[in-house]
């Protein structure tokens, strides 16, 4: 591909989540202490909401790195399942344990001697259920129910749901009433602001290996920042469709123009500037103003937001 031709060492935007390439960014360590703190107080279920692309996913990985070997942990990278015995299964897979051959019921009674046989051994077990908004009622009262499973000193499982905004509708739903009450703890990630977008693609290319001012204009750093929205997914596609192009022209570094035309290729808008709150441009300032002076940092040269 590229990385010959910018001096990297390989791509330094992953197409599939990278606990080695995560990037600090304010909303994503926020919720990163709240679902460490959760699974710390005790909880039984825990509830991690995004829209797509805004690095649910990572951030799961990153928890349970964090854990370590503290915990047991399971993660189940899907939530559709045809019936409970599906995710049972599911789950014992997961843990290395016998998962074929038995009743749904046999399932639930094997499931549940390892949690209290595991926590009798001093450890708690962890489940990650991703991509949790698929999970239909009878699913999310199955989870409840292991996440009520207690012995003496505890949650012998404590679960967490990470999902779209669309399971709200599905909790709201009479029969989840129960469950919805124990999600005591309910964190969301957002996206990134211009200065930590642009910012996240700097970490990525420092990380491949690569001088960012060899890869990157300022120009085209903020192009992408802006036109992507500091969604992570869409700041890896695009970031790499704009050095994917300037490579093939044999253009280097990247300019704006290959950045507007990764971003047209992804269907993005670049013109349209939805940033909200957090924005670290403000609408006053002129966002071709970016520095040339000091290319060690490389960063945007406008305040954050106090």
């Amino acid at each position: 591909m590229y990385e010959t031709h910018f001096g990297l060492r390989r791509r330094p935007f992953r197409a599939t989540p990278d606990s080695t390439c995560y990037y600090p960014a304010t909303a994503h360590e926020r919720a990163l202490d709240r679902l460490l703190a959760a699974l710390a107080g005790g909880e039984g279920l825990v509830l991690l909401t995004g829209e797509p692309g805004t690095g649910k996913t990572l951030l799961c990985h990153c928890l349970l790195e964090r854990l370590g070997s503290s915990v047991t942990s399971a993660f189940l990278t899907h939530g559709r399942f045809g019936s409970p015995a599906g995710l049972f299964q599911s789950i014992l897979y997961d843990l290395s344990l016998p998962y074929q051959g038995r009743t749904e019921h046999d399932f639930r009674l094997a499931l549940s001697d390892f949690l209290l046989v595991n926590y009798a051994g001093g450890k708690t077990t962890v489940l990650v259920v991703d991509e949790a908004h698929h999970l239909g009622p009878e699913l999310l009262e199955e989870l409840r129910l292991l996440g009520n499973l207690e012995a003496r000193r505890g949650k012998a499982l404590q679960v967490i749901l990470a999902a779209q905004p669309s399971l709200f509708a599905t909790l709201s739903r009479p029969e989840l009433a129960s469950l919805n009450q124990r999600l005591m703890v309910r964190t969301a990630v957002e996206p990134m602001n211009v200065q930590e977008a642009a910012d996240y693609l700097l970490h990525q290319l420092r990380l491949a290996g690569g001088t960012p001012q060899d890869v990157l204009v300022p120009e085209a750093l903020e192009v992408l920042a802006r036109g992507t929205r500091g969604v992570p997914r869409l700041l890896n596609q695009a970031a790499h469709q704009a050095l994917a192009l300037a490579a093939s022209a044999g253009a280097r570094p990247a300019d704006a123009e290959a950045a507007l035309e990764a971003l047209a290729q992804l269907g993005l808008d670049a013109s349209a500037d939805e940033t909200g709150e957090g924005d670290a441009v403000g609408p006053t300032e002129d966002p071709a103003a970016l520095p040339e002076a000091d290319h060690s940092e490389w960063r945007l040269t406008v305040p954050r937001p106090a």
